[in-house]
């Protein structure tokens, strides 16, 4: 196997500067416990041999415990406290698991998105997929950074003279084909090997219009479906100026719960976010359970734009990120008209 040790490196560093002061070190072992790349935080413990043994003995019965209570075999997370430490366990993929060692002191919530982000793009780096070592600032949705999320909002940003920048999320169920459509759209590309998203995945893509001289770059965070991660959503969530609530058509409980749970969870996080409906998977039509008129309703209920669409084929795809793109420039740019 392998593996870019220098984007590995990247991402390490990239994420101790997320954490700060309160990360002790950065490990990834693979299944055996063994360390791939290691990075030291800037406390002022460190790690002696003794822990990093410690660290080997636990992932093994760690992982063997999380993938028996989960039940899945795979994106479990775990805990494990000390008298000097705290340990992050989160699976990276089939292959490696990122440790994170914090202050027996610190808070472990503030962590858990930024956990969730590294583990996305160490699988990514061993499974040699497209990946950033880059690691965005999360801003939380809180009192205390409201300052910085206006001064930091990566939603709208005027590059240049009818140049722009979104943020731009896909919410809804698992498996339902959010990461297959961005990487349709991103790479023109299908992988029938599913692999689930961890936290979320981040990708980038321009969006052209003549008519209207405009590039739209689209941020594009695709955001993982489990119930696990609900907990860390709403950090990646803020500051969202556009969205794609995607659906399975031929799963009818993922098209339920973009009303009850996907739309509600998204507008509460950002208010103004500009929405898209998509139905995907329109390639299995023997196996269709929710009609397009089914979809049409929801999106006039809500308000929305609707389309279907195949990751697979492609079929409506592009055309899907450029209604929205429409969508969203239009909006922005009467916005600044006023």
């Amino acid at each position: 196997m392998s593996v870019d040790t220098k984007k590995l490196a990247a991402l390490l560093g990239w994420y101790k500067q997320s954490l700060g002061d309160n990360l002790v070190a950065a490990l990834v072992v693979n299944r055996d416990g063994l360390i791939m790349d290691s990075l030291v935080g800037s406390s002022e413990k460190s790690l002696d041999e003794e822990i990093i043994s410690g660290v080997n003995a636990l992932v093994e019965p760690v992982l063997t415990r999380i993938t028996k209570e989960f039940n899945s075999g795979s994106f479990g997370t775990g805990t494990f406290d000390t008298e000097d430490y705290r340990f992050i366990f989160c699976e990276s993929g089939p292959e490696a698991v990122l440790v994170t060692v914090l202050d027996a002191i610190a808070g472990i919530d503030s962590v858990f998105p930024y956990a969730y982000l590294a583990a996305e793009k160490i699988a990514r780096i061993f499974d040699g997929r497209t990946v950033s070592p880059v690691i965005p600032k999360l801003v939380a949705e809180s009192s205390t950074d409201t300052i910085q999320r206006r001064l930091n909002k990566l939603q709208k940003v005027k590059i240049k003279s009818r140049e722009y920048a979104f943020k731009l999320i896909l919410g809804g169920d698992g498996a339902v084909g959010k990461t297959s459509m961005v990487h349709r759209y991103v790479e023109n590309e299908f992988e029938t090997d599913y692999k689930s998203t961890i936290g979320t995945s981040i990708m980038k893509k321009e969006c052209t219009f003549k008519e209207l001289e405009s590039t739209i770059r689209f941020i594009i965070w695709d955001l993982a479906g489990q119930a696990q991660f609900k907990r860390v959503r709403q950090s990646y969530l803020s500051n969202a100026e556009a969205g794609i609530l995607v659906y399975d058509v031929t799963n009818r409980s993922s098209f339920e719960n973009i009303n009850k749970n996907w739309y509600l969870e998204i507008k509460k996080a950002s208010p103004n976010i500009a929405l898209l409906l998509v139905g995907n998977k329109i390639d299995l039509e023997s196996e269709r359970v929710v009609s397009r008129d089914e979809g049409e309703v929801l999106a006039q209920k809500l308000t929305l734009t609707y389309i279907e669409t195949s990751a697979k084929t492609g079929e409506n795809i592009n055309d899907a990120f450029k209604m929205l793109a429409l969508q969203i420039i239009r909006k922005f740019i009467e916005t600044q008209a006023l």
